[in-house]
């Protein structure tokens, strides 16, 4: 393709538009086509190439039909910000051409400048677009080069830029597909730890289902097995008790095994009432706590002072048991109650929350605060210089457990006049309508 200078532009821009804008359709169709400077005709609005010269698609390397099928966008290497400002700039300039970068076919990158012109074919208003090659005569002008380095630096940062950003997202994908991959092998091992410990699970399930039918059997055989051989022991030792003795020493002798076959009796019935504690959420039901209290006062027939506190509220509790442990409770302050002063005891309670706390108070001896969370363990008793204690440790270990699986807290606090107050707390019920003040033990 021959060389053009600048002053040859204008010239050749007179001769193409001026002139053809008076002559036929068929006489400028000739005239396009046999030119061998590249020319496109342009829909404005669009960018879409109507058509192309064999000059046009020779500089561009593509063929008529493929310039066709293409916008002037999509070889022009600017962006549309780059593309406005060098429209702006030319209007400052007071240039009437615009110098922009195309990519051919093969990639190659030209310097242009683009003389565009309205004109009207077939009634069809178009963009008449003249190109001209500036990339190989840098030497004509070196103003104008000056500012072309200045274009050429800014499409090669954006290239530069472009380049940058898709390394990132390279890096990002590989990186997200690494933790992907990352993830999934942490997923498949947490799912065959999980497979192994579900396994492990059916299997402690299982020992722990064979162990507690081993324990209600142990409980149910210990029942029997223990009852039976005392009761015959009581039974001959009351037979024997009716007959003359030769002595006081045998009678002594004979009032002591009936009284260990008694304690032999109620400690296995103690240790049956705590087994069957396992099974005691089962039983769970709104239960009055003031009927409870009433029934064990009654079922006990102390020798004392009780007073309750009504209205004791309602609490989520299998009744049978918090009457049993009412009468644990009573039984207790009555065995250890002072000899020296008539016993007193006081049940009350108030609401805290969604819990019901109880307290039992008595004006017994007492319990040394070191010995206090001691005697809710199984079978342990605080005698000291008491020989005559005939209980079977078993009564506040039932108080502890049986709160516990009601995610209560049973402990010891202190009484009026020296005594004590066992205290335990259960959920409450909707029937609890108000909340108990728990006042002062009474004088």
């Amino acid at each position: 393709m021959p060389k053009l200078s600048y002053p040859t532009v204008p010239a050749l821009l007179t001769l193409l538009l001026l002139p053809l804008s008076l002559q036929a359709a068929p006489v400028f169709e000739e005239f396009f086509h046999q030119q061998r400077i590249p020319m496109l005709l342009i829909e404005p609005e669009s960018g879409q190439i109507v058509t192309a010269n064999p000059a046009a698609s020779q500089f561009y390397g593509y063929p008529k039909e493929a310039l066709q099928q293409r916008q002037i966008q999509q070889l022009n290497t600017l962006t549309e910000q780059q593309v406005a400002e060098e429209m702006e700039r030319a209007l400052r300039e007071g240039r009437n051409h615009f110098i922009f970068r195309h990519r051919l076919a093969d990639g190659e990158i030209r310097t242009v400048e683009v003389y565009s012109s309205p004109y009207s074919f077939a009634e069809q208003p178009l963009l008449l677009s003249i190109i001209v090659d500036i990339t190989p005569g840098r030497s004509l002008d070196q103003q104008m080069w000056h500012y072309q380095e200045r274009l050429e630096e800014m499409v090669d940062a954006q290239v530069a830029e472009i380049e940058k950003a898709n390394q990132r997202q390279q890096l990002m994908m590989y990186a997200a597909l690494l933790a992907q991959a990352s993830l999934i092998v942490v997923l498949v091992f947490a799912l065959l730890y999980r497979r192994r410990l579900h396994q492990l699970r059916g299997r402690m399930v299982g020992q722990l289902q064979q162990h507690n039918a081993e324990l209600r059997r142990l409980g149910e055989v210990m029942a029997h097995h223990f009852q039976e051989p005392s009761r015959r022991l009581s039974s001959f030792a009351q037979r024997l008790s009716k007959q003359p003795l030769d002595s006081a020493q045998a009678q002594q002798e004979l009032g002591f095994i009936v009284e260990q076959a008694r304690r032999l009796s109620l400690l296995i019935r103690d240790i049956e009432r705590y087994l069957a504690l396992d099974h005691l959420q089962q039983q769970a039901a709104p239960c009055d706590s003031q009927q409870a209290a009433s029934k064990a006062v009654e079922q006990c027939g102390l020798q004392a002072q009780v007073d309750i506190d009504a209205p004791l509220p309602w609490v989520y509790f299998p009744p049978r048991q918090l009457r049993e442990l009412f009468v644990a409770l009573l039984d207790n302050a009555a065995r250890y109650h002072d000899p020296q002063r008539a016993l007193a005891i006081r049940i009350h309670a108030k609401r805290q929350g969604e819990r019901i706390h109880f307290a039992v108070c008595d004006n017994g001896p007492g319990i040394a605060a070191d010995y206090r969370q001691k005697v809710f363990e199984l079978f342990a008793r605080l005698q000291g210089n008491r020989p005559q204690d005939t209980g079977t440790g078993v009564g506040l270990a039932l108080l502890h457990k049986s709160v516990s699986l009601f995610d209560g807290k049973a402990y010891i606090e202190d009484g009026p006049q020296g005594g004590i107050c066992v205290c335990f707390d259960l959920p409450a019920t909707l029937q609890t309508a108000t909340d108990l003040e728990l006042t002062g033990p009474p004088g």
